[in-house]
């Protein structure tokens, strides 16, 4: 058999022998070493799992792999990407403009609605407390000429020319 150790003709030989051996031994597997990447994508081995049509489809959704069933590099296609988020948020960016600016129309419509309504309400009030004050002065008219006060005549004058008679107290 053949020792590993030289010799115990000297000791500080052997001890120098254990240091520089213990010293090639790593323990601290690959940390601080750059490892690349695992993709399990490009895993030959994972070949078989990714042949499924459920796990393909789910790929495909996610823009992980093309219609072919080609994989998609993302970090070739950042820029790309970038581009394409750029774009969903100008979308969203302008429906919500979109929106607003069918909101403030909506607004403005009721705005005007409201407005016509009041109008449409102050017209028939006016309308209303004229025709209060034309029956009151009838009837004005009515009571004093029940009383004696004014004759039929001066009443039919006082209607055609819209004079107003003064009130004897």
């Amino acid at each position: 058999e053949v020792s590993p150790c030289p010799p115990i003709c000297d000791m500080s030989k052997r001890d120098e022998f254990l240091r520089n051996r213990e010293a090639g031994f790593n323990t601290r597997f690959g940390v601080g070493a750059n490892l690349t990447a695992y993709n399990a994508l490009y895993d030959p081995n994972m070949r078989h799992f990714f042949e499924n049509s459920v796990v393909q489809s789910h790929l495909y959704r996610t823009g992980q792999i093309d219609k072919a069933g080609r994989v998609i590099d993302l970090d070739l296609n950042k820029s790309k990407l970038q581009i394409i988020e750029k774009e969903f948020v100008n979308a969203e960016k302008a429906e919500q403009m979109r929106q607003r600016e069918e909101e403030e129309m909506r607004r403005r419509v009721q705005l005007k609605r409201h407005q016509a309504l009041d109008k449409a309400r102050k017209e028939e009030k006016l309308i209303r407390i004229k025709e209060d004050r034309k029956i009151r002065q009838e009837i004005v008219l009515a009571t004093r000429e029940a009383q004696g006060l004014i004759v039929p005549s001066a009443v039919s004058s006082a209607k055609g020319k819209k004079k107003r008679v003064k009130k004897k107290v």
